[in-house]
């Protein structure tokens, strides 16, 4: 193992630790590609901004294109968050389900975590799967994509067949909600919900980047993150999501991590 100098002075060694697997970050970015999709398509068919193609107007089809594309990002989506959330009960993701769901715990820590990062100040523990804030994030992130799908599906209801179980079903929801006029609307309003949690999330992981150590931006590509060896028996994860109780040895360390060349003295 190679040892790196910290900023007070002392060598400390870092560690290159696994924090997810790579099918987790394939899946990642595919939510994240399919988001990107749906959101520009989405913004063309609410409020179509130009006209492509050749001939009459039957020969051009912008609109049929954009529907086609946004279809097809949505089924990526739903199949890349259903089976994340699948994964998330399994050991390939560590059986993260609960560091998901908004339990006190997860949200007084997630709020210190908040503080932390907004202000500075405050309490900033080191977590090496998911910590609260991000946890409750993607809770958050779950509930509007599951409302935004379910919206979206009820927003093609009148090109169903009259006969079919699911206009039975999508007409009594979709009269529960005032009428396609208000699905639409609360689909938008998803969107714009889905948006913003989206730029924050953003915002935290290069802000944790620049101050910390713990490369998460990089962590999501490779699923590796940098962590001080001292502080290996210290991570806040609970629920039995720690690496080892005791600090490992080096040996133990060799099967499970990659050593950081010395960029120090």
């Amino acid at each position: 193992m190679a040892s790196v100098k910290d900023t007070s002075g002392s060598d400390e060694i870092y560690l290159v630790v696994q924090t997810r697997s790579i099918f987790a970050c394939f899946l990642h970015w595919i939510t994240v590609f399919s988001v990107i999709a749906l959101a520009i398509t989405g913004y063309y068919i609410g409020n179509p901004t130009y006209y492509y193609g050749q001939g009459e107007a039957y020969q051009a089809f912008a609109m049929a294109n954009m529907r086609e594309i946004h279809f097809i990002a949505s089924s990526f989506l739903v199949v890349s968050v259903f089976t994340r959330m699948y994964l998330a009960f399994t050991r390939s993701c560590n059986k993260d389900i609960r560091e998901f769901i908004p339990t006190p715990w997860n949200v007084i820590n997630a709020l210190k975590l908040a503080k932390y990062y907004a202000t500075g100040h405050g309490e900033h523990a080191h977590y090496r799967f998911v910590n609260p804030l991000g946890g409750i994030g993607i809770f958050l992130m779950s509930v509007l994509i599951f409302i935004h799908i379910a919206t979206g599906v009820l927003l093609y209801l009148p090109g169903a067949h009259p006969d079919s179980i699911f206009w039975s079903i999508g007409f009594s929801i979709n009269y529960a909600l005032g009428g396609q006029p208000n699905v639409r609307l609360i689909h938008y309003f998803m969107t714009y919900l889905l948006g913003s949690i989206v730029f924050i999330h953003i915002y935290f992981q290069v802000w944790k980047n620049i101050i910390f150590t713990e490369s998460d931006i990089s962590s999501i590509i490779g699923g590796y993150k940098i962590f001080p060896y001292s502080q290996l028996d210290n991570f806040a994860d609970h629920y039995g999501l720690y690496l080892e109780p005791h600090i490992p040895t080096r040996k133990e360390m060799d099967t499970v991590s990659t050593p950081m060349k010395d960029h120090g003295g």
